[in-house]
């Protein structure tokens, strides 16, 4: 704190006190933040892999019916059964894709969105603890071109996220626990799917 505060008054000032952050630290930095990262790719890798062993699944089962059907052990009668399976087998594998995707969308979206509400309540706190006024978030090809040095706060504010990393943990799971409520009452009504 002492030196945010050192590094502000040595700043250049027109009444206002402005600082920022670099946003990409956020990710790199803040353990919390890491930690759903880490989670989120997790379950994506897994969703990969199982979604790979179904294809691989099914074309092993393709490879057997040609196979099959080479050596003549397939009858007329049975092409059409073959094929409404494999139509079926395609159509499970797509609806997977589908839903399970889409679920680890609307996470990944849910869990974005209650951590992003978090930082900036943190973000309030940490300003008004420092005499900030304006606190922005820098992130390369964003809106601001060019800022001073002397306007970065980043480590002080990562820092203070880190220091409060269990109050935005246990407020970040209750966002969650809400959004998937609210996700559950609309796929209730068929709206969410």
């Amino acid at each position: 704190k002492k030196n945010t505060t050192e590094k502000l008054q040595q700043s250049p000032k027109d009444g206002n006190v402005i600082a920022y952050y670099v946003q990409d630290s956020i990710g790199t930095k803040f353990n919390f933040y890491r930690e759903i990262d880490s989670m989120l790719k997790s379950k994506e890798r897994e969703f990969e892999r199982q979604l790979r062993s179904k294809y691989e699944n099914y074309q092993k089962y393709e490879e057997n019916i040609r196979k099959k059907m080479d050596a003549g052990e397939i009858t007329g009668y049975q092409l059409e059964d073959i094929q409404q399976q494999a139509m079926r087998k395609q159509e499970a594998i797509s609806t997977f894709e589908r839903q399970r995707g889409g679920e680890l969308q609307r996470e990944s979206l849910n869990y974005q969105n209650a951590l992003m509400n978090k930082i900036s309540e943190a973000g309030k706190e940490f300003s008004q603890e420092n005499g900030i006024d304006m606190l922005l978030f820098y992130q390369k090809g964003g809106q601001i071109t060019y800022i001073s040095d002397a306007f970065d706060v980043t480590d002080a504010f990562v820092d203070f996220l880190n220091k409060r990393e269990e109050a935005i943990m246990s407020g970040v799971e209750t966002e969650m626990e809400e959004s998937e409520d609210d996700d559950s009452q609309l796929n209730g009504i068929g709206l969410n799917k």
